[in-house]
């Protein structure tokens, strides 16, 4: 098994591509909408790369402090790279084609999400860390298409530490 693992998911959302765009790179709302209703999300100075963030996520009973840090590509696509925490080394890259669906003009959001593995676990739970990848990759892009589909007012903004 390979040091990583690779899993791609893609979501069609009823909104134009910039639309989609807006309401990914919309920390803001992100956290004021409670997009993902487990994860609460504060800006962070901007780092060498771009913007950051940190995320604190509540799988259960313990919360867990991640680091992201935010890269708009030139051909529109969003790189997220987890820089600090339990993740460290995960990267989920968003594209966002227009697309057509049943006659209605819309969105196919691609969702890419890579994770490093260490060597030693990749041969015993590499299959089991897949699964539960998809799960939350899947997970994920379905609150998105619910966020972008209901749509938003811009309103608070994220204080910055």
């Amino acid at each position: 098994m390979s040091g990583f693992i690779e899993i791609q998911h893609d979501e069609w959302v009823a909104a134009t591509p910039d639309v989609a765009r807006a309401h990914y790179n919309d920390l803001s709302h992100r956290d004021v909408a409670r997009v993902h209703p487990r994860e609460r999300l504060r800006q962070l100075p901007p780092g060498p790369a771009g913007p950051r963030f940190e995320r604190l996520v509540r799988p259960g009973w313990r919360t867990r402090r991640e680091v992201w840090e935010r890269l708009d590509r030139p051909d529109g696509s969003v790189l997220d790279q987890c820089i600090a925490g339990a993740h460290w080394g995960r990267s989920i890259v968003a594209r966002f084609y227009r697309s057509d669906e049943g006659g209605r003009t819309g969105t196919l959001v691609e969702l890419t999400l890579t994770q490093p593995l260490r060597p030693v676990l990749a041969p015993i739970l590499g299959r089991w860390f897949r699964r539960r990848l998809e799960a939350e990759l899947r997970e994920f892009a379905a609150e998105i298409k619910v966020d972008v589909e209901r749509g938003y007012n811009a309103g608070r903004r994220l204080r910055v530490a």
